[in-house]
């Protein structure tokens, strides 16, 4: 199983319970040591927007390591 497999692997549960509230994660790109998010539904700048950002940074280094670089793009 590849990066991008093994995140999208832990972020299958999520997916539902953010599409419940009009949010989505999806992996964009993974080039190592670099990975690509895309996130939408999201508040930008405030409290909730950086929690989710730490979280995905958390949840990448538990998973893959090797990716050490996480964008972020809003949609």
């Amino acid at each position: 199983m590849d990066a991008r497999e093994k995140l999208e692997a832990r972020l299958v549960h999520l997916k539902p319970i953010l599409a419940a509230g009009g949010r989505s994660i999806t992996v964009t790109s993974v080039d190592e040591p670099q990975v690509t998010f895309t996130v939408s539904g999201f508040c930008k700048g405030c409290a909730c927007s950086s929690s989710y950002k730490e979280s995905l940074e958390q949840l990448v280094a538990d998973t893959c390591p090797g990716l050490t670089e996480i964008n972020f793009l809003e949609n």
